[in-house]
């Protein structure tokens, strides 16, 4: 098999693996929550200067768009807006308790998953994964 049948393989591959994580996902979100909720909400975690421009930006959409999304999280409890004390356009976003339970509880069981996963893959194996994406991702 030459190179370029391999990269087309590894593209299948990696396609299917990205859709069959995502089945797995939406069954694990049990209609509770959105994969793309679920995303802002990992997103909104680890930015603590998060604001719906950097969202939409993100995510490639429109600030009307992200404002729509972010709005059903914030009816949900899951988000608080505060507003910025130097400048009161600008609107901070960040989990609740609600939110950050909903994102502890759902990030253990996915990893759960994950750890299904990889039952049968040595630590050698996984070690070779990561450092494989690592070098793709540094070539980007």
């Amino acid at each position: 098999m030459s190179k370029q049948e391999k990269i087309i393989e590894f593209d299948v591959l990696l396609h299917e693996l990205v859709r069959y994580t995502s089945c797995q996902l939406k069954g694990l979100l049990n209609d509770l929550v959105t994969p793309t909720q679920f995303f802002l909400l990992k997103l909104i975690a680890t930015n603590e200067s998060c604001k719906a421009a950097d969202i939409a930006h993100i995510l490639d959409i429109s600030p009307a768009a992200a404002t729509t999304i972010l709005e059903r999280l914030y009816k949900n409890g899951w988000i608080e807006r505060d507003r910025s004390d130097k400048d009161r356009r600008i609107v901070w976003l960040k989990l609740t308790e609600t939110g950050t339970k909903l994102l502890s509880d759902t990030e253990a069981a996915r990893f759960q998953l994950l750890v299904k996963q990889f039952d049968n893959i040595t630590e050698g194996e996984i070690d070779k994964i990561c450092e494989v994406f690592k070098i793709l991702l540094n070539m980007s």
